[in-house]
């Protein structure tokens, strides 16, 4: 649908080359606007599929397939319902971070908020400083597992890590419950 629109508004530009303001001038900077989030969403449809594919090289490393992901701006998780694995991958600022986790060995999952308590008007207020997906292990001489959802130090604000950290808290324990 973009690229049909964007193709009209150069097609319409085109038209208005000699300088001459007629009733589609006025359209140029809406023109313009268009092509410029035309080009931003291949732009994020091109960075999406490439976090794909490296989730997908994650999960070939222990011979799983991705039935199931999510992609934030800085990160992608999905998971294979037949070999119950969860898969992560985040590449922010060039530092890489991923890894997979076998649920058969995991006891629960939970979400750890880290917080900074500040006053604000005769009251405490909190901000979050950070979002992890924590893997509590079925034995106690494992280690835990988490996977870092947001972090305030690489990113201003939160755009959403939140709810798909609960989606994915909530889908991971509900797995978990088959093995119960």
């Amino acid at each position: 649908m973009y690229k049909h629109i964007a193709t009209l508004y150069i097609h319409q530009l085109k038209k208005n080359k000699n300088g001459f303001r007629n009733r589609y001038s006025s359209n140029y900077n809406n023109g313009n606007m268009l092509i410029t989030i035309y080009f931003y969403s291949q732009r994020k449809k091109k960075r999406e599929k490439k976090m794909l594919t490296s989730l997908e090289e994650v999960a070939k490393k222990d011979n799983c397939t991705v039935n199931d992901y999510d992609i934030n701006a800085g990160f992608i998780i999905g998971i294979d319902h037949k070999q119950n694995q969860v898969f992560y991958y985040k590449n922010e600022e060039g530092v890489i971070n991923q890894g997979s986790v076998n649920l058969t060995g995991i006891k629960k999952c939970k979400i750890a908020t880290h917080t900074k308590a500040i006053n604000a008007k005769n009251r405490k207020e909190y901000i979050v400083e950070g979002l992890d997906l924590k893997f509590i292990p079925r034995y106690n001489q494992d280690p835990e597992v988490s996977f870092t959802v947001y972090d305030s130090d690489l990113k201003m604000q939160l755009t959403g890590e939140l709810q798909l950290a609960k989606k994915w808290e909530t889908l991971i324990n509900k797995k978990l419950l088959q093995f119960n």
